[in-house]
């Protein structure tokens, strides 16, 4: 519009000519203003008002239009009684001397034009926001897929499906997690299967060990127990998750865990077992700690009853072997000072007294004898002939050695071996030293008077030869220690009788080297049976 104005060549004499006709084509109100303000035409003044019209010089829109090139303005219009909307711009733009053209809307219009457009504005920014809501869920829906599927993923995982991976796609952040998850999946896999497997070799380890284990938390219940420990205090089942007293009724037990979680230094404790077991346990207790704090303690149970024993007969052995050589030594000692200080002037007590003084050296040499005789087989130094040998020669050639014993206390001693009884695998001289032995020894428990029988029969593969007296027997209590180094049920007559109490220890340890087992049964009073298996030619 401002370019047709330009054109015109005689812009004051056919400006208000061009008014009417483009505010007739537009359907808006034009003012063509001159530089100085007067108004050279205008589409709703013509003639005589157009000519008397006030200058425009100071109207806001048309001051602004030549300072800038382009101005606007609302205010009330006198001359057409309403709200206007003015717009002015200027006709040359680098030169506010030729002019501005404006352009005034009654403010209704405008209103009116707002409202027309209004609603399509809405409709279209209604259909926008449901556009972009229905692109926005689409996205989000499917990213919110991927993280279900990861969160599922991760539940199974926290389950304890390893297998479980979560699906992977695309190049995003979300990708990158699935991948980070299934990566840490894979390694937690990896950890756990080791993990399992150090347990399971813990495990076996544990099983595989004599002594008990046990391993408690703070509050001193079970955590892991092996068998042995089953096996010591015969725990009742469940053990996990219960106190050691309700599972092994045994109190020493419960305070000595207890004690262990309050001490500062591992504890050494022995635990007696009454009633049937009559067990010893050595127990070996240490607190567990981690930063300073008490969380669980560990200790090792091992079954030392056999220990004590065998410590038992150590002792009782060498209190035994000592007085054994102390009473002969004692007495070669005494007779040789008494025949040093003037026993030799007296012929006949020097010759008594050499006499007792021979008869302890010889004890003396056989009790040396018998030890050296004992250690070499239980060393397994003693040089055994294994070979068939008739059982019958050899029964007899005890039966020979012992007949004068038996004779003087007038002792029958019968034979029962039957013709067909076969040869045994054994060393001809050390059987005959066991047999020696066990009937010296029912000669020396027999009263005068007295029946010894020597018997054997054939049993599956094997020979039992029994040694039967009708003499005092055997306490029930002695029964099963008679086999002891030193050991006498009749410790005063066994001396009496010159034995070293080292012949049926002799016996049991030279039978069993030549595979064979020995056996004792007796009854105060009615006699004893000791019976040798040996393996049949």
């Amino acid at each position: 519009m401002r370019d047709l104005v330009r054109a015109e060549p005689d812009l004051p004499g056919s400006a208000d000519r061009l008014a009417d006709r483009l505010g007739r084509d537009l359907d808006v109100r034009i003012t063509i203003i001159d530089g100085t303000g007067k108004v050279l035409g205008d589409t709703e003044l013509n003639g005589d008002p157009l000519a008397t019209v006030e200058s425009h010089a100071n109207r806001p829109e048309v001051i602004e239009a030549m300072r800038s090139g382009a101005g606007r303005a609302v205010r009330y219009s006198a001359t057409l009684a309403e709200n206007m909307l003015y717009v002015a711009a200027r006709l040359e733009p680098g030169d506010p001397a030729q002019g501005v053209v404006r352009l005034a809307v009654p403010l209704t219009e405008v209103k009116k034009a707002q409202t027309e457009v209004r609603i399509p504005i809405l409709l279209a920014a209604v259909v926008s926001v449901l556009v972009a809501c229905a692109l926005g869920w689409g996205f989000a829906r499917g990213t919110a897929r991927r993280l279900e599927a990861m969160s599922r993923a991760a539940a199974g995982l926290a389950a304890g499906r390893l297998g479980t991976r979560a699906g992977v796609s695309g190049s995003d952040e979300v990708a990158t997690l699935a991948r980070s998850l299934n990566r840490m999946a894979g390694e937690l896999e990896e950890r756990l299967v080791l993990i399992g497997r150090e347990r399971n070799q813990l495990r076996t380890v544990l099983e595989g060990m004599v002594e008990g284990v046990v391993l408690t938390g703070p509050d001193g219940r079970i955590l892991v127990s092996n068998d042995a420990f089953r096996r010591i205090f015969n725990a009742q089942l469940p053990i996990e998750g219960r106190r050691p007293l309700e599972t092994a009724r045994v109190p020493a037990l419960q305070e000595a865990i207890e004690a262990a979680l309050r001490a500062d230094e591992p504890l050494v404790r022995e635990i007696a077992l009454g009633g049937a077991q009559d067990k010893v346990i050595r127990a070996s207790l240490a607190a567990i700690r981690e930063d300073g704090r008490t969380v669980g303690a560990v200790a090792v149970f091992h079954d030392i009853t056999e220990l004590q024993r065998l410590e038992q007969v150590r002792r009782e052995f060498v209190a035994n072997v000592s007085h054994e050589l102390r009473t002969p030594l004692t007495a070669i000692k005494g007779y040789a000072e008494t025949l040093r200080d003037g026993g030799l002037k007296e012929p006949g007590r020097a010759a008594e007294f050499v006499e007792v003084i021979h008869r302890h050296a010889g004890r003396l040499a056989a009790l040396i004898e018998d030890l050296l005789d004992l250690s070499s087989v239980e060393q397994g130094k003693a040089h055994l002939d294994l070979r068939p040998v008739s059982l019958r020669d050899v029964v007899a050639q005890a039966e020979t050695v012992t007949r004068p014993a038996a004779k003087e206390r007038s002792h029958a001693v019968a034979l029962d071996l039957p013709k067909d009884l076969p040869d045994v695998v054994a060393d001809r001289d050390r059987l005959a030293q066991v047999l020696i032995n066990l009937l010296d020894n029912a000669v020396k428990f027999t009263p005068e008077g007295g029946r010894i029988e020597v018997s054997a029969r054939p049993s599956a593969g094997r020979v039992i030869v029994s040694v039967a007296d009708n003499g005092v027997g055997i306490p029930p209590e002695d029964v099963g220690r008679i086999f002891e180094r030193f050991y006498r049920v009749d410790r005063s007559r066994d001396r009496r009788d010159g034995g070293t109490g080292l012949g049926l220890a002799i016996a049991k340890h030279l039978t069993q080297a030549m595979g064979g087992t020995i056996e004792v049964d007796s009854r105060p009073g009615s006699g004893t049976t000791f019976r040798i298996s040996l393996p049949a030619a």
